[in-house]
């Protein structure tokens, strides 16, 4: 089934809800740096493909400016010098011992950015401009690992961290409501799974299904977007995926588990490709999405701006296992590790692909509501 000749059906919800693109967060390198300039360039940028929220994330090393600042908090100790460099040149901390974590002493400082978005979004230029703004929330979990240095010495900060990151985005969801849709961005999670041998991955995926769905339920009307992530710092991922196993097994658990609580599944951004590495187009990569709980939103992270014709391959393989259209494209991780060059020419070719998407005679296979045996 190819992008150009397949044939939609006129009752399908596709029909309903157009392909949008979806902009993972930070701008390109030098274009960014404000929450103003990163709304502008990706406003920029659209090339009249829809969008949902434009995000203002003011640079591109994602927790690292947050782990550096980590050095002048009272009460924590550093263990291990880093520049951030590469995956291995991270710095780590320890907290002193009789000292208690505070908000503060955590803090993401969510809130303060988001306002400085709204204070400047009426001076955007553009029409037809999202209304929404995406706010970029790193998973706690996420911020215990690298903090803490390891998945053993991060239990200590979890408690705490998982606190931070609800007060926080509790507030956010209470000032502006629908104005906003919340980005719970996590590395750990596919990480966790690469590391965990298959026989534990029961158990595993019951504690990470807790431990995010604790962060959803702080807001529990608001619009979320799950972003899975292979890592990116460097432009280059932490994990190597051989296929969406592990991404599908986690996310068919926390469907089942929202569902028991009366809560909406998020929006999963699943990312495809990696780094500089176009997305796979061997069809046994995207096998798993067939058991993929069918309701579920998918934004197909694979738009690879060096790689056009991998990347319109894969999205053919994503409709086929999905049997319909994402609800979005997008790159596999933000654009923080492009050059202007580079991400304009992503935010191209992902317009490019969904006004094709979007035609009439593009795939508008309905998908099924049924849900397919667990994974």
């Amino acid at each position: 089934m190819s992008i150009a000749t397949s044939t939609a059906s006129q009752s399908s919800r596709w029909m309903r809800q157009a392909t949008r693109v979806h902009a993972v967060g930070t701008a390109p390198i030098g274009a960014g740096g404000d929450p103003r300039s990163t709304m502008q360039w990706h406003a920029d940028h659209r090339h009249g493909a829809l969008m949902d929220a434009l995000p203002f994330d003011v640079g591109g090393r994602w927790i690292i400016d947050w782990l550096n600042k980590r050095e002048q908090t009272p009460g924590l100790v550093k263990i291990r010098d880093g520049a951030s460099r590469d995956y291995d040149d991270m710095p780590y901390y320890a907290i002193a011992d009789g000292h208690r974590l505070s908000r503060a002493d955590l803090a993401l400082g969510r809130p303060q950015l988001t306002a400085a978005a709204f204070a400047v979004y009426d001076h955007l230029v553009g029409d037809d401009l999202p209304r929404s703004l995406q706010v970029s929330i790193p998973n706690a979990l996420d911020l215990a690992f690298f903090v803490a240095g390891s998945a053993e010495a991060s239990a200590e900060w979890m408690p705490d961290l998982q606190t931070m990151v609800t007060a926080e985005v509790s507030e956010i969801a209470t000032r502006w409501g629908s104005r906003v849709v919340l980005q719970l961005e996590s590395l750990a999670i596919l990480l966790a799974y690469d590391r965990t041998p298959r026989q534990d991955w029961a158990l595993l995926t019951s504690e990470l299904v807790q431990q995010v769905a604790g962060i959803l339920v702080a807001a529990p009307q608001a619009a979320w977007v799950l972003h899975l992530c292979y890592g990116d710092l460097a432009h280059e991922a932490l994990i190597e995926p051989t296929d969406l196993t592990a991404a599908v097994q986690f996310l068919n658990g926390l469907d089942d588990f929202l569902v028991d609580l009366g809560l909406p599944m998020p929006t999963v951004h699943l990312p495809l490709a990696h780094g500089d590495n176009p997305p796979p187009t061997d069809p046994a990569f995207y096998t798993a999405l067939r058991r993929l709980h069918r309701g579920i939103a998918v934004i197909a992270g694979l738009v690879a701006e060096n790689h056009p014709q991998q990347t319109r391959a894969s999205v053919d393989l994503v409709v086929e296992a999905l049997g319909g259209l994402p609800d979005g494209i997008g790159a596999g991780c933000g654009h923080g590790r492009r050059s202007i060059a580079a991400g304009a020419a992503n935010a191209a070719l992902a317009a490019a692909i969904t006004h094709a998407l979007n035609t009439p005679a593009s795939c508008g296979k309905p998908r099924t509501e049924t849900k397919p045996a667990q994974v």
